[in-house]
């Protein structure tokens, strides 16, 4: 089984966020997981609600602690025209099925969606994948690292240098340079 990679390269953040229609589900999707941090199964409980006061608000999924991020202001406005484009009440999901608007899309479907994306710019990309690019991000531009250990309910640095792959990027950086007697 292969383990979730970071996107590391802002490039091919940037491919990704042109691959789906600006304004779409599926783009929101993307933009909402890259900077947001969270996981999917608690994106998918997004409401417009907490949306429209620029908050995601609930209790975790995995770890039941209840959480409140206060989300960007370009993420708000783009949450903003896709609620206004969409005729969304107080009450909805954010990430509506369109089978039944009272219901999020599944998990499956939103790794389809991000999946799919991936495909698209030639990289394995899943849900989780999109979690570790913002840790690995927002760490190479300077968020201390006790600030992320905190964000993703890790119990050590050294876990949340792992997770985001820093840990590998740092063995790869010093093993890729040596030459020692050669």
């Amino acid at each position: 089984m292969n383990t979730a990679q970071p996107i590391r390269d802002l490039k091919q953040v940037n491919d990704l966020m042109d691959v789906y229609e600006k304004g779409s589900k599926q783009y929101l999707l993307l933009a909402y997981a890259l900077n947001t941090g969270l996981r999917i199964s608690d994106i998918l409980k997004a409401n417009v609600k907490d949306s429209l006061k620029g908050i995601w608000k609930d209790r975790e999924t995995k770890t039941g602690k209840e959480k409140i991020i206060e989300l960007t202001p370009k993420l708000q406005l783009l949450i903003r025209d896709f609620i206004d484009a969409h005729d969304l009440q107080a009450e909805d999901y954010l990430f509506y099925s369109n089978k039944d608007r009272t219901k999020p899309i599944s998990r499956v479907q939103a790794h389809r969606i991000v999946a799919k994306a991936g495909d698209m710019i030639g990289i394995t990309l899943s849900c989780h994948s999109l979690r570790k690019t913002f840790g690995y991000i927002a760490y190479k531009q300077g968020v201390d690292l006790s600030l992320l250990q905190y964000i993703f309910n890790h119990s050590t640095q050294a876990v949340t240098l792992r997770y985001i792959g820093i840990t590998q990027d740092e063995a790869n950086k010093v093993t890729s340079t040596m030459s020692i007697g050669i």
